[in-house]
């Protein structure tokens, strides 16, 4: 039943950044814009690649890769230097292969790469363990980010943000 809700309120959030607008941040300070794209759902193809040789997948994002193949959000359509990209599955198993490569101290069993930020090197991690972590690029794991219990509960509070890192404690 959890699980279901969890499935239900994700589609609602991905419906909504789906959704065709440009999002006025709301500073006043200029005409800062962004936008959101929800990519087509991935093949079970794709899902079932990333799930060969692994621990097994959380259904959270099984269900996000069905529901849509990736996403940029919030991405500053002039510059490019702002944004979230969430991966695709194939990209996320690449990404999380490599990164394991790079960083062995720092990922520990399980954790799985599903995005990269925009004009800086910062990583959206799942950890079964510990939820939604923002890995930051020259911190060990122990300094990362705790965004999220889950990735729906992440996307809602980055949606409301309206794009900004409001786990920095700035928002």
């Amino acid at each position: 039943m959890v699980e279901e809700l969890l499935v239900s309120a994700l589609a609602a959030v991905l419906a909504e950044l789906a959704r065709p607008t440009q999002v006025d941040d709301g500073s006043g300070i200029g005409p800062f814009k962004s936008v959101c794209t929800v990519s087509e759902p991935a093949s079970s193809h794709e899902v079932e690649a990333l799930r060969a040789g692994r621990d097994p997948i959380p259904a959270e994002l099984v269900e996000f890769w069905q529901l849509a193949g990736g996403a940029r959000l919030f991405e500053d359509p002039d510059y490019g230097q702002w944004g979230l990209v969430l991966l695709s599955a194939a990209s996320s198993r690449e990404r999380t292969d490599a990164e394991f490569e790079m960083r062995p101290d720092d990922l520990a069993v399980g954790d799985i790469v599903i995005g990269e930020f925009l004009g800086d090197q910062e990583l959206l991690l799942y950890s079964a363990g510990e939820g939604v972590l923002v890995a930051l690029p020259l911190d060990s794991r122990g300094d990362w980010y705790r965004a999220g219990p889950t990735l729906t509960e992440f996307l809602e509070r980055y949606t409301s943000s309206r794009g900004r890192k409001f786990w920095e404690g700035g928002c």
